[in-house]
């Protein structure tokens, strides 16, 4: 009696004259994608730069375009461009790459000479990355808010639309950010979940409509303040958890007290004050409410209720993350337990483990 015919994808006879069934080929697929970018976060985008930097060096057309920003006018400041988008493409790939690198070579041995609990490993790494990265992000929109007319009057966001001019620094720290931005759309799927998941993700969304929004349709002088105030409080934040790893006590607890200033000064007050100028003074001060993408205008009145809802979804999420600080504080000063409302502490086994210094939500 012979064995029932089947298809020949499904059954292989061996030559023994057994019939087996064959390993199906897996479908690639986004999950599969994302792993072995997990895998390779070094490797993988190393090889596109090198490509790129290659293609530059031997004087390739448009090699340039990734790696350097684009669109210079006559009187030396720079428009929009196609070309913005490979330069977002590019660095991307450096922002990927440049993180494993750092957590992997820089931080990861850093927590284990620090004497950081083994499992903590990775969250004082991705803490680390997040302290130097926002750290440098603040000082350089510091420096071109400073020299900006928008640094002490906040009319200047709106006055002289549409601005389509940029100068250097300008392009270059608007464009790095967003290019941040994009990657950690990338970060946040390879991230252990935390407590707060949903609110980071609502976050993540909102960030980017706003940050690709603003760009687009040149509302980058109100972007960059946006900018500014998210980033200070976020690089004193992941101090204070790099502290709270490594050597929880009075240090941690004083950078956390000087984190909860800076987040009220510019995350809640500085930031509702972008919210009320959005509300109120585009009316006073832009001339011209229309729609004319040709000539830069992408303000007629109904966009200002876009923006406004938007930053007001952002705000809420800020308000309820400031509820969590506070609940922290609270639980400090009450027991001297801040421990991690946020969400470092879902995986912990050590009934033992109590952080001695509150760590809270990022942005």
């Amino acid at each position: 009696m012979t064995p029932r015919a089947v298809p020949e994808v499904m059954m292989k006879q061996t030559p023994k004259g057994k019939f087996v069934k064959p390993v199906k080929k897996q479908q690639w697929n986004r999950k599969m994608f994302i792993d072995y970018l997990v895998k390779h976060q070094i490797e993988a985008p190393l090889r596109v730069i090198a490509i790129i930097v290659a293609g530059y060096f031997l004087g390739l057309p448009l090699c340039d375009k990734f790696l350097f920003i684009a669109n210079q006018g006559d009187n030396g400041l720079y428009h929009k461009s196609f070309y913005d988008i490979t330069f977002l493409l590019f660095y991307i790939c450096v922002f990927t790459a440049l993180r494993a690198a750092i957590m992997n070579h820089v931080l990861i041995p850093l927590a284990r000479w620090s004497g950081v609990k083994k499992k903590k490993f990775e969250r004082f790494a991705e803490q680390g990355y997040s302290f130097i990265y926002y750290s440098i992000s603040s000082a350089c929109g510091l420096y071109v808010m400073y020299h900006s007319p928008w640094w002490d009057d906040t009319s200047y966001y709106w006055r002289d639309y549409p601005v389509t001019e940029y100068d250097k620094s300008f392009k270059y720290y608007y464009l790095v950010q967003f290019a941040f931005w994009l990657q950690q759309i990338f970060v946040l799927e390879i991230e252990e979940p935390r407590k707060d998941y949903r609110e980071l993700v609502l976050h993540h969304i909102n960030t980017l409509l706003l940050v690709s929004l603003s760009y687009c349709c040149n509302f980058t002088r109100v972007g960059n303040a946006v900018f500014v105030y998210m980033d200070l409080p976020d690089a004193i934040l992941a101090l204070a958890k790099l502290l709270n790893y490594s050597v929880p006590g009075i240090i941690c607890n004083t950078t956390f007290a000087i984190m909860i200033v800076a987040w009220m000064y510019t995350r809640v007050y500085l930031y509702g004050g972008i919210i009320w100028s959005t509300a109120t003074e585009p009316d006073l001060y832009v001339k011209v409410f229309k729609l004319a993408p040709l000539e830069g205008h992408w303000f007629p009145y109904f966009v200002k209720y876009i923006i406004l809802g938007l930053m007001i979804g952002l705000y809420c999420l800020i308000l309820f993350w400031t509820a969590m600080i506070f609940k922290v504080l609270i639980r400090l000063v009450t027991t001297t337990d801040g421990k991690d409302v946020r969400s470092d502490d879902e995986d912990e086994g050590e009934e033992d483990e109590k952080p001695s210094a509150p760590v809270t939500a990022s942005r």
